[in-house]
C-alpha cells in the first residue's frame, strides 16, 4: 500500500475529539493514540508539555516522553509502541511518516504489516514482527525478538533475523548480526502462581549469567506490557497495582548493553 494510502488510513481511524483539559491544538492528523499511560507520562504541544491521558491521539509534530517509573502505549492500526521509563519519541511533520526515538528504549509489534520506520540519530530501523530498540550513551541498540528486521547506517544494512541484534554508534554502520544473551532460568515466581493481597510487594527472583537486565508485568492472555524496568541483579521487587492474573518475565543484557530474548513466564495472581 503507498505511504500515503497509509497516512490517510491511520488519520481516519485515529480522529477523535481533544481530551478535556488537554491545550487547544491545530486540526493535523492523528497518527497514533495512547492506549495505556502509566505514571508520569507528557505530551508536547504548542504551548509546552501537558500530563497524558489514556485515549489521547498524539498527532505529527508532537512529542511523548515517560518519566523515570513510567510506561506509555502507542496504538497505531496496524502496530504497538511501547514506551519504557526515561524515553522519548516524536512524530516529525514531515511527508514520508516515521517516529523519531530520542532516548530510552520502545518495542514495536507489528505482526500483519511492517512497521513504521524508527528513527534515531545513528540509525533506521525497518521490518515486521517484534523489535526492541534502545538508545542510550550515543548508540542504539536493537534486538529481534520475532519476524524480520533491517538496521541501516552510515550506508550499509543489516538484516536481524529473530534472535539476534546488533549495535550502531555515531557515523558508523551497523555492526554484524550477533547472538542474543541466553533467556533466564529459573524463575521465582514460576508457573506455579503466587498469590497476593493487592499492594503486596512480591520478590522476583531467577538464574541468569550478567548483572543487567529488564524485567516486564504483562497481564495473563495479552502482550500489552504493563510494567518494565531495567534492572540489576536479582531479586527485584514490584508490587503490582491491579487486580486479576498476570505473568512476568526477565530479559539479560550482554556487557554491550544488547538485550537477549525474554524468559519462559512467571505467574503472580493478585486477589484479594
Amino acid at each position: 500500500m503507498p505511504r500515503s494510502s497509509e497516512f490517510a488510513i491511520a488519520a481516519l481511524l485515529l480522529a477523535a475529539p481533544a481530551v478535556r483539559g488537554a491545550p487547544a491544538r491545530p486540526a493535523v492528523p492523528a497518527v497514533a493514540r495512547l492506549g495505556f499511560v502509566e505514571h508520569g507520562v507528557q505530551l508536547s504541544s504548542a504551548r509546552g508539555w501537558y500530563a497524558a491521558k489514556e485515549g489521547t491521539a498524539m498527532r505529527l509534530g508532537e512529542r511523548l516522553r515517560t518519566g523515570a517509573d513510567a510506561l506509555a502505549r502507542l496504538d497505531l492500526p496496524w502496530m504497538t509502541m511501547t514506551l519504557g521509563p526515561a524515553s522519548a519519541v516524536a512524530f516529525p511533520d514531515d511527508y514520508l511518516l516515521s517516529a523519531v526515538l530520542e532516548q530510552g528504549r520502545v518495542q514495536l509489534h507489528a505482526e500483519k504489516r511492517e512497521i513504521l520506520k524508527l528513527v534515531t540519530g545513528e540509525a533506521e530501523v525497518r521490518g515486521q514482527g517484534r523489535v526492541v530498540v534502545r538508545r542510550e550513551g550515543g548508540a542504539t541498540l536493537v534486538t529481534s525478538l520475532a519476524g524480520h528486521f533491517f538496521v541501516e547506517g552510515a550506508g550499509r544494512i543489516v538484516a536481524l533475523p529473530a534472535g539476534t541484534g546488533t549495535i550502531v554508534r555515531q557515523g558508523k554502520p551497523p555492526l554484524s548480526a550477533s547472538t542474543l544473551p541466553q533467556p533466564p532460568e529459573w524463575l521465582s515466581p514460576g508457573s506455579d502462581p503466587q498469590y497476593v493481597a493487592l499492594g503486596e510487594t512480591v520478590s522476583l527472583n531467577w538464574e541468569a549469567k550478567g548483572s543487567a537486565h529488564q524485567v516486564e508485568v504483562l497481564p495473563v492472555g495479552s502482550d500489552d506490557v504493563l510494567i518494565q524496568h531495567d534492572v540489576g541483579a536479582p531479586p527485584w521487587r514490584v508490587a503490582i497495582p491491579w487486580r486479576g492474573a498476570f505473568r512476568w518475565r526477565v530479559a539479560t543484557r550482554d556487557e554491550r548493553g544488547l538485550e537477549g530474548q525474554p524468559s519462559a513466564d512467571g505467574l503472580i495472581c493478585v486477589d484479594k
